[in-house]
């Protein structure tokens, strides 16, 4: 059932008086600091998530915490990749390509979508987060399926938007009747998210074409596909090809932190149904935003085609692994394809999480309401699965 809200009623958590921090009211948040934006102070403020700096900073001893937390490749990138990084260090003085013309001759030719209509970004969220902006004025509506990325919370919460939530179907597939049916006479941009995060499950063909011929021509459709290649790999729609067919406008986002492994090198980009829209987004984006050294990684990536297959054949093993030894617990996983596994638990998901991390073992609680019982479990090696196994089956016997 779609849930209305707006981005701006959110409450601010920290402000600084008199040398220390402390959470402020309502109201002297919105009476102190007049230069900022409403909107912009009252929305939550930014996640901190466990990355190893992070946890190595609040003291804690990472050489013996698995990290199944991030959704981040549990292998390094192509040696390949490295060695790029390497013959190029010497050239970090340097400012980087402003529009990556190298990696985007690779993916015209991959793709065939002209070169006015690919843009890069600091990693997808830049892009997704681009797409809010070039799209909506406040007050003008936004379609987001949920759960999803916990990052599209933050992205929406800054715009004033009129955001219409999709819930899910309780088997976790994207509700796409629920989503056409959420369109209303101010909506601006509707998202897919394919495969979704954090279920795992993609959207199929015949649902891919009915959401296209569905969204109005003068709607932007924007189509975030991080997980695109593990969807691919499962057999999963090009859905590509089948936006090539809309009429109206899209975008559709990819990342080259999932199956590139390549998550700390901050490098995505986007494919735009025309070059005025390709441009808008551009223009959403800093000039230098793809650091110099992620711009060679990511030519290496591109090009190493056998070792991105190796990662996505790895991955399925380790994710078959995750979800038979999930069952044998007595839990019902959601199918998934991507580099990761959710599953409902007879605990609240922060308390599990807190527990798996004194076990060494960090995992992720959904963030949504309603699924606070939720855990997604990032792949790992072998070795990191059934440990993670091993560990979950304490917590949840105690």
């Amino acid at each position: 059932m779609p849930l209305k809200y707006n981005s701006s009623n959110t409450e601010n958590r920290t402000s600084f008086k008199e040398g220390q921090w402390e959470k402020p009211t309502l109201d002297s948040v919105r009476e102190s600091s007049p230069y900022i934006r409403p909107a912009l102070k009252n929305a939550p403020n930014k996640v901190d998530p466990p990355t190893e700096g992070a946890m190595r900073h609040k003291g804690l001893d990472t050489s013996k915490i698995r990290g199944m937390g991030l959704n981040e490749s549990c292998y390094p990138p192509s040696p390949k990749v490295i060695q790029a990084m390497r013959d190029n260090l010497g050239a970090v003085n340097l400012y980087p390509d402003a529009q990556c013309p190298r990696l985007s001759d690779i993916i015209a030719e991959r793709t065939d979508v002209d070169h006015d209509c690919i843009v890069w970004g600091n990693g997808s969220e830049e892009l997704l987060k681009g797409a809010i902006d070039l799209s909506l004025s406040p007050g003008q509506g936004l379609v987001l399926p949920v759960p999803t990325f916990w990052g599209y919370k933050s992205l929406i919460a800054a715009f004033e938007a009129d955001v219409v939530e999709v819930e899910n179907l309780p088997d976790g597939h994207t509700d796409i009747d629920g989503i056409l049916a959420a369109i209303h006479s101010d909506t601006k941009i509707v998202f897919l998210i394919t495969p979704n995060n954090p279920t795992g499950r993609m959207i199929d063909k015949a649902d891919i074409e009915k959401i296209i011929k569905g969204v109005p021509e003068d709607i932007l459709l924007c189509v975030d596909e991080a997980y695109f290649d593990f969807g691919l790999h499962a057999g999963g729609p090009n859905v590509l090809e089948i936006l090539k067919t809309r009429t109206g406008p899209w975008i559709t986002v990819f990342t080259f932190s999932k199956a590139y492994a390549m998550a700390g090198m901050r490098i995505g980009y986007a494919l735009c149904s025309d070059a005025e829209l390709a441009q808008a987004l551009q223009k959403t984006t800093c000039v230098f935003n793809v650091p110099l050294l992620a711009q060679y990684a990511g030519e290496a990536a591109l090009l190493d085609i056998e070792y991105r297959d190796f990662i996505l054949t790895q991955i399925v093993a380790g994710r078959d692994q995750l979800y038979t030894g999930l069952k044998e617990l007595g839990l019902t996983p959601i199918p998934s394809v991507a580099n990761f596994v959710s599953t409902p638990v007879s605990m609240h998901g922060q308390d599990i999480m807190k527990a798996m991390l004194n076990r060494g073992v960090q995992i992720n609680a959904w963030a949504d309401r309603g699924y606070e019982n939720y855990i997604r479990i990032t792949v790992g090696t072998q070795a990191d699965n059934t440990v993670c196994l091993a560990s979950l089956k304490e917590v949840l016997s105690q």
